[in-house]
């Protein structure tokens, strides 16, 4: 997701849009395909929208401001967009990656602040506040899993956080520390300078997490119960995912590093093999509406993608969420 040099080029503040905060939930969570608008367009000239959450129950998604921390949720039936969470509330300065779980929590991991919040969609009350402590690490991405717990990724320190599903559930104290699932020293997993692990995702079958690394262009598998690390055998390809997405044993890697010629527009797409221990890179595609994506989110048969523009000095505005269906993908 988030890399070091884009904190240069997204600070500043993000215009909004007023919206009361508790408006009310639609009755229908699935707009028909023929009715979803294709483009969402984000408030602000240096927004710098990252993150993507979907909500599983309600038409709507979320992203989130860099430069300021917004939040901001898009309407799948109107493609309006409007602010949820106004900007540097809860020391909120910047948003990157962003889920809603299966209780209609909004968990959002908070970059260099070292912090993740925890919101309730209907009111947008603040629910939790999880705090790394004294570290100088940035919390990039995160992944839920269908037991509840959340693992969120630091592309700085070596490190991976687990958040224990009866800790979002409890009634803990107003900021809690974010607990650490693994420490990566050791391991195959190697920390260099500059962004290492980025996107996160949680296989179907539950038992492992899969994470991007930047550096080394590569994914790993992470056994959430034994914590066995393994590099996945791509056989000799390349892969750096801002965002992944996995559906049965094919993986999405959103990415602006993989390119095909001069296109960074990229959705690397990876056919993985029982276990998910290696597999193919099957293609890399694109389409006219990603540009410089970071994060996706399923929306049914497509992917809702943040058009980031990584590393852009003078970026397409009003940056944008954009649909793409999967079988638009070439």
């Amino acid at each position: 997701m988030l890399r070091a040099i884009a904190l240069a080029t997204v600070i500043g503040a993000a215009a909004t849009v007023a919206a009361p905060l508790a408006a009310a939930a639609p009755n229908d969570p699935r707009p028909t395909a023929a009715h979803r608008p294709t483009v969402w367009a984000v408030p602000g000239t240096k927004a710098g929208p990252e993150g993507i959450a979907r909500d599983p129950y309600q038409p709507y998604f979320y992203t989130g401001s860099t430069g300021d921390g917004a939040v901001y949720r898009g309407d799948l039936r109107t493609g309006a967009v409007e602010t949820f969470l106004p900007p540097g509330v809860d020391g909120r300065t910047t948003a990157v990656g962003m889920k809603v779980d299966a209780h209609g929590r909004l968990i959002i991991a908070g970059g260099l602040t070292g912090l993740v919040w925890v919101y309730d969609t209907h009111t947008g009350k603040l629910l939790h506040t999880f705090d790394t402590g004294p570290t100088e690490g940035f919390l990039n991405d995160l992944t839920v899993a269908d037991d509840g717990d959340v693992y969120v990724t630091d592309s700085v320190r070596p490190r991976l956080y687990r958040i224990a599903a009866d800790q979002l559930g409890s009634h803990a104290p107003a900021v809690s520390r974010l607990p650490v699932f693994e420490e990566f020293a050791g391991t195959p997993i190697v920390f260099r300078d500059g962004f290492n692990l980025n996107g996160i995702v949680v296989t179907p079958d539950q038992r492992y997490v899969i994470v991007a690394h930047d550096n080394d262009s590569a994914l790993y598998r992470i056994d959430r119960r034994t914590k066995e690390i393994r590099r996945i055998d791509l056989g000799g390809a390349g892969v750096t995912g801002d965002g992944l997405l996995i559906r049965g044993h094919t993986l999405y890697a959103l990415s602006s590093v993989d390119h095909i010629g001069d296109n960074h527009s990229i959705v690397d797409i990876v056919r993985l093999d029982p276990g998910y221990a290696s597999g193919t890179l099957d293609r890399r595609a694109t389409n006219p509406l990603l540009d410089r994506p970071s994060t996706g989110a399923f929306d049914g048969d497509a992917i809702l993608a943040v058009n980031f523009q990584w590393a852009v000095g003078d970026p397409h505005l009003p940056y944008s969420v954009v649909r793409v269906p999967l079988r638009d993908l070439k």
